[in-house]
């Protein structure tokens, strides 16, 4: 790669220097003609609108921050009445409800659970996932509370089910 001796650098020169005579020169003063001096108004110009136009449009259309929401729904409020409990080493069921009846069912994990996957069905006696009723899933430490749907029946049977691996982790009989 050479050098041109009419490159507008200068004298063989791969950047133009820093030269406070430059524009007093009638060489320069030759090379930006009107018509480049025309074209020159007219970019910056069209730039002049165009920035500020893509900064503020840029701010305008840039997502929203992701806010810290939890997947599970909140809490539910505990029912008054405490009807069945069963202590396990790791965690606590009960049946809650305003009266006799079991409306809710209250889970609380003691420690964390070793299994992310799991998830809670009722069933009447022989399980299987497709024909027991879902529940409610279970993760990390802390209370759960599910809805239940009313039953004549009073015996509840729950199993706690991971989802992923397909195996029963534990049984809860009331």
């Amino acid at each position: 790669m050479g050098f041109s001796c009419h490159h507008p650098t200068g004298y063989r020169h791969l950047l133009a220097g820093i030269n406070w005579e430059m524009g007093k020169s009638k060489a320069w003063a030759r090379r930006m003609i009107k018509p480049l001096r025309k074209r020159h108004l007219q970019i910056w110009s069209v730039l002049a609108v165009l920035i500020p136009v893509g900064i503020v449009s840029a701010i305008i259309v840039r997502p929203k921050p992701v806010t810290n929401t939890l997947l599970q729904p909140t809490i539910a409020e505990a029912l008054p009445i405490v009807i069945k409990t069963v202590e396990k080493e790791n965690y606590s069921v009960s049946l809650r409800g305003n009266d006799q009846t079991p409306v809710q069912l209250e889970w609380i994990n003691k420690s964390v659970l070793t299994f992310p996957t799991a998830v809670i069905y009722k069933t009447n006696g022989t399980f299987s996932p497709g024909h027991s009723d879902l529940i409610g899933r279970i993760e990390a430490r802390g209370t759960y509370r599910f809805a239940l749907k009313p039953d004549s029946i009073d015996n509840y049977y729950f199993i706690l089910y991971d989802f992923i691996h397909q195996q029963k982790i534990d049984s809860i009989k009331f």
